[in-house]
């Protein structure tokens, strides 16, 4: 029996292999016998050394015995408790070893691992007590672990915010709303688009401080606080002498809506413009209520709004052109210009529009079609409606500073279309190569002035020749400084001034980014066609349903 040889100790801790004397060892034994053994004498859910039982066992093969006398060969161990903290000290995470016959988990053992760690804040009970519940049915060695504190992280303060007191009749146009029999709504667009000398335009929500979190241990985590802005006033408004907070108009007029301001410009309106009413200049802002005529010339300093059609006539403003129905000119032949010309040096937006020459310094937004336009945008070219899913450029031209973006590029079996985005790749390009050749003239110099022996000139030539030295070097660090912005700029318009398109490109159309053209020769389903730099690559894109 292998029982009499191993020997458990008086406090029941331990268990050694020892060989009394005068009784012979069995002339072999096997691992599985010692276990037993183990079983036998209770000590079966103590840790067990293997490697010393398994030398036990080799030895008695080999009949080499002179050590083995005392080895210690199985230990009764406590529930192992361990906590894995987070170097940022916002989370805890606690793990249990199963107890190899010695004392379970206990609630002040947590306590003093949590104690010995300085876990204060945060601590999840339910995690614990879960832990607790688990641990008692462990097997010898077996872990388990449980998140069982989690900080509480700083919530940054908000900006102040800018929340315009007056529809905004771009919306409108983008998304009119349409009565039974399909017709525009406009009973209300006076509203819309005038107001009142002392109107609420815009109120402020100042920044907010933030909360300040804690970590599980209880150190304060400052929270950044917003970033706090004023009202940008333009003419026309100013800030309320009882709220701060609060933009007035202070004449009666057309606001024009900014990010954190309001203009208010003086208002004409009228409700044609026809032979009639003849050609309309305004030092201010226009309102036509219904229909620019055939023939007619209309020119703003502020904002022209249409509450129905431009056609073919000439309409030029120095804010925006918006206009709810479309802008309608006749077609001409080939080679010979558009008559209805609108441009703006703000943004245009209108419904749809047709045989039309559009330029603008901002955005050119057409909600449901542009048919055989010349459109010209210092910004993007949107013609799209807020679904996303309606939208057509088909004929004539579009060429965007930025991006363009459609639901529909080019019509099935109809005419040829043309795009151009990024258009200023070349003069940004050009802008980087003469920056990078103003450095690199620079620094021929420097390296020339080095080049001079200065011990050999004259203290006045020499000085002179150091100054000029230091004078190249500083215009050297600006001019790269400036070259480093432009070319993070440049890249970044590279990566975002694309042609993206929601539903289908279709044969005919004659893309074009820098000198590079692609024309289609198949229909592409929703796609996004960008310029490498070197080629054009059309890439098609997930469109997820709204």
């Amino acid at each position: 029996m292998i029982e009499q040889f191993l020997i458990l100790s008086d406090d029941k801790s331990t268990v050694h292999f020892v060989i009394p004397e005068n009784i012979e060892l069995p002339q072999q034994i096997e691992v599985h016998n010692i276990h037993q053994s183990l079983k036998n004498i209770g000590a079966e859910k103590y840790y067990p050394f293997d490697n010393e039982i398994e030398n036990i066992v080799t030895s008695i093969e080999k009949g080499n015995i002179s050590e083995l006398n005392g080895t210690l060969i199985s230990q009764r161990l406590d529930v192992q408790l361990s906590i894995d903290m987070q170097e940022d000290e916002m989370t805890a995470t606690m793990t249990v070893t199963g107890a190899y016959g010695g004392i379970p988990l206990r609630g002040p053992l947590i306590i003093e691992a949590l104690t010995n760690k300085h876990i204060l804040k945060g601590i999840n009970k339910d995690n614990l007590k879960t832990l607790l519940l688990k641990s008692q049915v462990l097997n010898p060695g077996e872990t388990i672990s449980n998140i069982i504190a989690v900080g509480q992280a700083p919530i940054a303060g908000q900006d102040a915010q800018f929340k315009s007191l007056v529809p905004n009749i771009l919306e409108r146009v983008l998304q009119p709303q349409e009565m039974d029999d399909g017709h525009v709504d406009m009973r209300d667009l006076g509203e819309v688009i005038s107001v009142k000398k002392n109107t609420p335009l815009m109120k402020k929500i100042p920044a907010t401080l933030g909360t300040n979190g804690l970590t599980i241990t209880g150190k304060s985590i400052i929270a950044a606080s917003g970033i706090d802005s004023d009202f940008q006033l333009y003419p026309g408004s100013s800030i309320s002498p009882s709220d701060s907070n609060i933009l007035l108009a202070d004449i009666d007029g057309s606001p024009l809506i900014h990010a954190s301001g309001v203009t208010v410009d003086n208002l004409l309106t009228l409700k044609n413009v026809n032979a009639t009413s003849g050609h309309v200049s305004f030092n201010g802002s226009i309102f036509v209520q219904e229909n620019i005529e055939p023939g007619m010339k209309v020119s703003a300093e502020g904002n022209i709004t249409v509450g129905g059609f431009i056609e073919n006539a000439e309409v030029n403003a120095k804010g925006d052109v918006t206009v709810m129905n479309g802008i309608i000119g006749r077609p001409v032949a080939d080679g010979e210009a558009l008559i209805c010309r609108i441009t703006a040096e703000g943004r245009v937006t209108t419904k749809l529009a047709q045989n039309a020459h559009i330029m603008a310094h901002n955005d050119i937004h057409i909600a449901l079609h542009s048919n055989h336009c010349e459109l010209e945008s210092l910004g993007s070219i949107f013609v799209i409606d807020k679904s996303e899913k309606h939208g057509t450029i088909s004929g004539g031209s579009a060429t965007a500073n930025g991006l363009i973006k459609t639901a529909n590029l080019g019509i099935e079996g109809g005419a040829y279309t043309k795009v151009h985005a990024f258009h200023d790749f070349s003069n940004q390009k050009e802008t980087l190569h003469s920056l990078q050749k103003h450095c690199d003239d620079i620094n021929a110099q420097i390296i020339k002035i080095e080049q001079i022996n200065i011990e050999r000139q004259s203290p006045e030539l020499a000085e002179k020749i150091l100054r000029s030295k230091e004078k190249s070097s500083q215009d050297l660090s600006t001019l790269r400084a400036t070259l480093k912005k432009e070319q993070i700029t440049f890249n970044l318009n590279l990566k975002q001034n694309h042609i993206f398109v929601t539903n289908k490109i279709f044969p005919r159309v004659d893309i074009q980014f820098n000198t590079e053209h692609l024309v289609t020769k198949r229909e592409y389903s929703p796609s996004k066609v960008f310029y490498s730099g070197y080629e054009i690559d059309i890439e098609p894109v997930l469109i997820k349903k709204k």
